[in-house]
């Protein structure tokens, strides 16, 4: 049995190995070469943000404006290619606060390029693989003690109905992942 286990588990390793890249996150389209490293930052890259500010689904109005500031050097090879302390930029496109019946608030934004001392812009958003980093930073796994109280409690539907949703938040210092999303080379 544990032999059989022990095939079925080095198998999948091979089928998954094989089948992921075809649907990995995607990367960046320029090769890494003598050229590119060190001038590089590739789609997908990881970068860690706080916002200067708190915005809200609760009270930030679409067109609002908000800044941030980058926590952790961002590489490029061995030289510091974004580093710690650079600001950013973005406004709110869209807010609708938390209603009635768990309705959760929404929060859209974007944010500007950044803009690097050397002139280098480079496209940024929250993105997928930016979302999953921090899920798994927070271990999201569990839910929270009020979402399995109300899947537990007999009765408690009516009430956890007209219970408000809850609203999206950026706040003010605490760190969040966003990810470039093309391709962006540094001038010198």
């Amino acid at each position: 049995m544990a032999r059989w286990i022990s095939v079925t588990i080095v198998i999948l390793s091979f089928v998954m190995a094989w089948v992921l890249p075809a649907g990995a996150i995607p990367h960046a389209t320029t090769p890494l070469s003598e050229q590119t490293e060190g001038r590089l930052i590739p789609a997908g890259t990881l970068i860690r943000i706080a916002m200067l500010q708190s915005i809200s689904s609760a009270y930030s109005r679409a067109g609002q404006a908000f800044r941030f500031r980058i926590v952790d050097d961002v590489r490029s090879g061995n030289r510091i290619a974004i580093p710690a302390g650079t600001t950013g930029s973005g406004k709110v496109i869209e807010s609708r606060p938390a209603r009635a019946g768990r309705e959760d608030g929404r929060l859209h934004v974007d944010f500007d390029p950044l803009a690097l001392r050397d002139g280098t812009k480079v496209d940024v958003a929250i993105t997928q693989q930016s979302l999953v980093a921090d899920e798994n930073l927070h271990n999201g796994m569990a839910g929270s003690l009020e979402q399995v109280a109300d899947m537990a409690i007999p009765g408690f539907f009516l009430i956890d109905f007209l219970r408000r949703g809850d609203n999206a938040t950026l706040a003010e210092n605490s760190p969040f992942h966003i990810g470039v999303t093309v391709d962006a080379f540094l001038t010198n």
